[in-house]
């Protein structure tokens, strides 16, 4: 009865959490109609719904009536695409969709008997059950884990490690932010971990095909995780001969992984008929365009880069990877799988094209590898409590770690930051932070950390009011006090001062100008807004430096969003500060102009250049 009670106190104390924050970040209606979580949800209601699957009409045109702004997945070149066959596919695979099917069906039976709410896929009862969906997998999946984790730890390191795989890490943003495949995979993972476990207490076709299932599920979740095989292959080997008496008993015993594979394939059939229903072949690329690159891994970026780096935004599983040290020593058969499933999957993850895998919070692929870390941060602070100088740590690193991940998950919510976006120079302006502001935008924009300048002394002004070329700018009168500017005409390029003179006394370069966007050339998408470009040229013409801002986004926005584009119409100054380094080459130079390759109708005009050292 003791057992039972602690491990619901631990969930209830998950749930508690998780609860405040689904409500918290009040996301329900995007995470339908959206991006990955709206096309898994689509397969759902195609096929339980609107009877539309390889078409997909009737779902969409119903979805856009009650959401007219949100864009037709067909009209993206990575959305719902059509095949040779004519029918059309959605690229993500089937697993997800297999999972929230039982909490649509709950929601769809309650609208139906609950004449307040239309029974079409997007009311109320669909909302709150399909966002409640992942949570209740999330408690399931932590059961088990203490569970698994109770057979080599203490109690006390069990609730610790559970509590922190909940709440310092970017698994808490996956169960409460967005509807993605990882939350749902976390899940798959611990009953994998316990299935295996089970299976080699005592084998059996049962309970092989059990595991075979749950790898097929896994697998039709994310193809790439087919790999999640080797966890249940290599769990308990803890030598080379170990692990050619594990292929002679799989050999002496061969029903047992024919009883595997057979429980993968059950399962992956769901996927192949989907498939070949689309597509008129068994085996499908989906993902056609985006591919993978197996001669460079990522895995070093994907770690630690500060676009979305795993362990930039997931500190806390750094224990995990140093308690692999003492995984053996703890539970001696885990190290072999661990490290192979690990080492592969992130091997195969890093080498896809968009290795930020956004969005995320860090890196969303590193989250199903949980429930195996697990048993490296359970051996990492296992450790530490063998240490008496050590032994009260594990509990400030729950603590703080927990503090900034809560932190950094409402601090996207409320768009103070922007993880798969982020730079060194924006992490640095924004950690903390509880309201966007000028410095981190322009940080964001520029990559440059900006100084303070009440720390800064002023040395001279390089450039004010420049004249530019009139072969390459119009001039025109733009409002009613006479302000003259100048805008780029049919050109991306255009240089507003250059050859200005460095030297490796000044440490910063101030560099501003006026800038007014028109209605007309009105630019949405803010990647495509004109640059303003600074560089520094060596002697030999070739740019040793550079560093820009887009000016239209720092016009119209008091807030200081990285979200908008700005507004039109009125004027406004934009700039930065870019720091010079010190080893300045000699003879270098200073050149700005705008890059506009999307021909944004800008305005500008009063160029300033300064330079400045530090105090």
């Amino acid at each position: 009865m003791k057992f039972w009670n602690y491990r619901i106190g631990l969930l209830a104390a998950i749930a508690v959490v998780y609860l405040t924050g689904n409500l918290a970040f009040d996301k329900h209606e995007d995470n339908l109609t959206r991006g990955d979580s709206g096309q898994y949800y689509l397969h759902v209601l195609s096929f339980f719904l609107y009877d539309d699957v390889g078409d997909y009409d009737r779902s969409l045109t119903e979805m856009r009536k009650l959401y007219p702004n949100v864009p037709d997945p067909r009209d993206d070149i990575y959305g719902i695409r059509p095949t040779e066959t004519g029918r059309y596919y959605i690229k993500y695979t089937t697993g997800t969709p297999l999972m929230e099917a039982p909490f649509f069906l709950l929601a769809h039976a309650y609208a139906k008997i609950d004449s307040r709410y239309p029974a079409n896929g997007w009311s109320e009862p669909y909302q709150l059950v399909l966002n409640l969906g992942t949570l209740c997998y999330l408690l399931v999946a932590f059961y088990w884990l203490a569970g698994i984790l109770e057979r080599y730890f203490s109690r006390r390191i069990v609730v610790l490690t559970c509590l922190t795989i909940a709440f310092a890490t970017n698994l808490f943003y996956h169960g409460t932010y967005v509807i993605m495949s990882h939350g749902f995979l976390f899940f798959d993972y611990c009953l994998l971990l316990l299935l295996t476990l089970r299976f080699y207490e005592r084998p059996g076709i049962a309970r092989a095909l059990g595991v075979g299932l749950v790898v097929g599920l896994i697998g039709i979740t994310r193809v790439p995780e087919i790999i999640s095989v080797l966890i249940p292959v290599l769990w308990g080997i803890k030598s080379r001969q170990e692990f050619f008496e594990r292929i002679r008993y799989f050999l002496r015993n061969f029903h047992l992984p024919v009883a595997l594979i057979v429980g993968v394939l059950l399962v992956f059939s769901i996927q192949f008929t989907y498939w070949y229903y689309v597509s008129g072949k068994l085996v499908f690329n989906p993902y056609q365009g985006e591919g993978f690159n197996f001669l460079e891994p990522k895995i070093h970026r994907a770690w630690f880069d500060f676009s979305n780096g795993w362990l930039i935004y997931t500190p806390v599983m750094a224990f995990s990877l140093v308690g692999l040290w003492w995984l053996r020593r703890y539970v001696p058969g885990a190290l072999l799988p661990v490290l192979a499933f690990v080492g592969l999957h992130c091997f195969i993850h890093y080498s896809y094209y968009a290795w930020t895998f956004f969005p995320g919070l860090g890196q969303r692929p590193m989250v199903e590898t949980y429930p195996l870390l697990a048993l490296g941060l359970a051996a990492c602070y296992a450790q530490m409590h063998k240490v008496r100088a050590l032994s009260w740590l594990p509990v400030p690193i729950l603590l703080i770690f927990s503090a900034l991940n809560l932190f950094q998950t409402w601090q996207m919510k409320e768009g103070i930051i922007w993880s798969e976006r982020h730079n060194r120079a924006f992490y640095v302006e924004t950690f903390g932070a509880t309201q966007p502001s000028l410095q981190a935008l322009r940080a964001y924009d520029s990559r440059q950390i900006q100084p303070d300048s009440s720390d800064l002394s002023f040395l001279d002004t390089i450039v004010t009011s420049a004249s530019f070329s009139s072969e390459q700018w119009d001039t025109l009168a733009i409002d009613s006090l006479g302000r003259t500017s100048i805008l780029p005409v049919g050109t991306e390029f255009a240089t507003l001062a250059e050859n200005l003179p460095l030297s490796t006394n000044i440490h910063y370069v101030g560099v501003s100008l006026l800038a007014f966007a028109t209605e007309k050339g009105r630019i949405w998408h803010r990647d495509k807004g004109a640059n303003l470009m600074v560089e520094i040229i060596q002697k030999d013409g070739k740019v040793w430096k550079w560093a820009a801002i887009k000016p239209g986004v720092h016009i119209g926005n008091p807030g200081h969003s990285i979200w908008t584009m700005g507004e039109v119409e009125q004027w406004g100054e934009a700039g930065f500060f870019m720091k010079i380094p010190k080893s300045l080459p000699d003879g270098a130079t200073l050149k700005i102009y705008i890059f506009n390759p999307d021909r944004q109708a800008l305005y500008i005009d009063d160029l300033v250049v300064t330079a400045w050292q530090r105090r």
